[in-house]
């Protein structure tokens, strides 16, 4: 079973690699081999790699997140299958370049620098932990995705404005496109975290039954600021469907909440005490 991670671990950033190379080709020349393969090839890496992660956690035994490098694979995937659930809703291939890229980059540090270890947290090894965690990585995948698209919508806003558009936005999606791009996977996003929340909390309350967990995971600030994010995008997400907000409004919101999400989760980590420590 080391074995086949080894050889996994080499094959992945290949693999990313040939797909993103393909997405580029298909951005800048769209050559009918590259239009019919690039999906295909896509979907092959995603299945590597949940192949990938589930041998790595048969092998040692907990969710493959225990160190910095092997949750970089995890957002990775993550990145990887959000895109490709928001390709196959609005069957927009133009972009993926743009978010395999990233996925690519935390798979080559991943499999540079992984580390593998059976001692960890005991709370690392629950199934229901699992299903948390991976839901949590999803949702905020997807708003990295929401944002890439909203930059890219707003840059292509832009040109269009002042009446010059360069080659490289030649090839982008209608802002059209990339408006729907950008609130599908917003709202992808947040219909995830929600799932990752109700999880979240089951799993809580089973830890304070066990006697694993004392005080309550209302005042913890990780789940504060998760709450904060979730009701922050539902805004975005109510505003944009019910509301009918302006696309480049919902643009600008979406870059501004991931910013705030990033920094607010790094303040998070490494200042205040939080029950999420160990991850």
């Amino acid at each position: 079973m080391l074995a086949l991670l080894e050889l996994l671990n080499i094959l992945l950033p290949l693999g990313y690699l040939l797909a993103v190379l393909n997405y580029l080709v298909f951005f800048v020349a769209a050559p009918e081999w590259s239009r019919d393969s690039v999906t295909p090839l896509a979907r092959g890496v995603a299945a590597l790699h949940l192949v990938y992660l589930v041998v790595e956690t048969v092998a040692f035994r907990h969710v493959p997140i225990a160190n910095v490098w092997e949750a970089f694979s995890f957002v990775a995937f993550a990145l990887t299958v959000v895109y490709l659930v928001v390709e196959s809703i609005l069957n927009d291939k133009a972009t993926g370049v743009f978010l395999l890229s990233p996925a690519l980059f935390f798979q080559i540090v991943s499999s540079a620098f992984v580390t593998h270890t059976t001692e960890v947290e005991p709370i690392l090894r629950s199934s229901l932990f699992g299903f948390h965690v991976t839901a949590a990585l999803l949702g905020y995948a997807a708003f990295a995705v929401a944002a890439v698209y909203g930059t890219l919508y707003l840059l292509l806003y832009r040109e269009l404005k002042g009446h010059r558009v360069g080659l490289i936005f030649q090839r982008l999606p209608s802002l059209e496109s990339l408006g729907r791009l950008t609130s599908t996977a917003m709202g992808f996003g947040w219909t995830i975290l929600t799932v990752a929340i109700v999880l979240g909390a089951v799993w809580s309350v089973s830890l304070q039954q066990s006697g694993m967990l004392t005080g309550s995971f209302l005042t913890d600030p990780k789940f504060l600021i998760t709450l904060l994010v979730w009701l922050l995008y539902g805004v975005c997400v109510g505003g944009r469907w019910l509301f009918n907000w302006p696309t480049r409004y919902l643009a600008w919101l979406s870059i501004a909440a991931f910013v705030l999400m990033v920094a607010s989760s790094f303040a998070v980590n490494l200042v205040l005490k939080s029950f999420h420590s160990f991850i």
